[in-house]
């Protein structure tokens, strides 16, 4: 007779088993079609607009053509196969959660690194008073353009880990170790470290984790309470360094009715709001700088009307930055576990041209929604009774080979 199974044992004999059901060779051709279509667009945007060329629309973040050998360019495909040869053997599935954690911030660390270039300086005017703060503060301490690079990834990276204890709250175990690779070797990896949106990235996955943690069913009284609170205090950070940050509030506020915690929506709203005030009381008044920057995005379209490409343009080239995986996550948010954290990023992408977002930077401004438009590839769905065993690591696999070509002919 044989032994019972225990729960370790039937997630680890689960997840090989995926690799072979998982159709990700049709999700990579769907992706690789909407890239054709993307460049497609983006070509008769160029020739018919005079806002829209390859000042305003990088393909990547070196524009020239001229092959410049760098240490990045043999970092990148090491990292790329040490992580996914590591995530395909069965010791992955055994790693306790603690050391996936590091090993995926280590990893993405690696990974971000070696696809970096320059962090960007530059405030531009629909910028946040307190990005522009962040920033004169991080030239001051780091010292040097070195030091700068090096604090902004260290920093940025820290979304993969926060995402993956976010999504293993919502979706369970099995689906957050199943999509560390997709996290890790995410081609926004590469814009994440040119400013402050990498940072601000990290700080809405830090919210998000700490709104799916403190709402865990589990998380009772005082620690639930504080929860609520330090999620407002990192949602409030986030807004402050981008108005793009604010659509993460829809995430939680759905969260928190999914799981049926109405206190934790006053609660968490009371210590943003507060934040926020004391903000206030310092300058940096976040509504009135909304309210302006909003208005002068406006102006912007209404003298240029060619900015309106950027309502297909924007939605397209995220798109197109998540990777083959966003195929099989958008077809199955519907109908998967993951829907929460999926809404508000969704919402930012659509309205992304017209909710004061820098026409100036559009890319760089919506990294942060990347790795949430992925997160349903792996999540429970009803129709498999609550279990994913998918491990996209083909798809893994085609965004880095993405990312990396393109760093090779940027």
């Amino acid at each position: 007779m044989p032994a019972p199974q225990t729960p370790l044992a039937d997630q680890v004999d689960s997840l090989p088993e995926s690799r072979v059901r998982h159709p990700q060779a049709r999700d990579i051709a769907v992706w690789i079609s909407l890239l054709v279509a993307t460049l497609t667009m983006a070509s008769v945007a160029v020739s018919t607009s005079d806002v829209v060329g390859p000042s305003t629309l990088p393909w990547w973040p070196a524009q020239n053509l001229s092959l410049h050998v760098t240490a990045g360019m043999f970092i990148a495909p090491m990292t790329a196969a040490a992580v996914l040869i590591a995530a395909s053997r069965p010791a992955a599935a055994r790693m306790s959660w603690g050391s996936l954690l590091v090993s995926s911030y280590l990893a993405s660390l690696t990974w971000a690194g070696s696809l970096h270039t320059n962090v960007d300086t530059t405030i531009t005017p629909t910028d946040t008073p307190g990005a522009a703060r962040a920033m004169d503060q991080l030239v001051a301490l780091s010292g040097s353009q070195a030091g700068l690079a090096i604090t902004v990834t260290a920093v940025s990276s820290l979304a993969v880990p926060f995402s993956l204890i976010a999504i293993r709250s919502v979706c369970g175990p099995l689906a957050a170790r199943a999509i560390a690779p997709v996290m890790i070797l995410g081609p926004w990896a590469a814009w994440t470290t040119l400013g402050l949106d990498g940072i601000s990235a990290a700080a809405c996955a830090a919210a998000l984790a700490s709104g799916a943690v403190a709402s865990e069913r589990r998380v009772r009284g005082f620690d639930a309470f504080w929860g609520a609170v330090a999620t407002g205090g990192l949602l409030a950070v986030a807004v402050l360094l981008s108005y793009g940050a604010a659509w993460f509030a829809v995430s939680l506020l759905l969260l928190y009715f999914a799981r049926r915690r109405p206190v934790h929506i006053l609660n968490t709203a009371a210590a943003a709001l507060a934040v926020l005030a004391v903000a206030a009381t310092f300058g940096s008044s976040w509504p009135h700088g909304l309210i302006d920057t909003y208005n002068a995005s406006i102006g912007e379209v209404a003298s240029h009307p060619g900015q309106l490409w950027w309502l297909l343009l924007m939605p397209a080239l995220v798109t197109v930055a998540c990777g083959p995986a966003v195929v099989e996550s958008l077809r199955r948010i519907g109908s998967s576990s993951a829907w929460p954290l999926m809404a508000g990023p969704l919402l930012a992408l659509m309205l992304a041209p017209l909710s004061g977002n820098s026409l100036e930077r559009p890319e760089y401004g919506w990294v942060a929604l990347c790795p949430w438009l992925v997160v349903a590839a792996t999540a429970p769905s009803k129709e498999r009774g609550g279990r994913s065993v998918r491990v996209p690591l083909m798809t893994a696999a085609a965004g880095a080979c993405a990312a990396i070509v393109l760093m090779y002919s940027g």
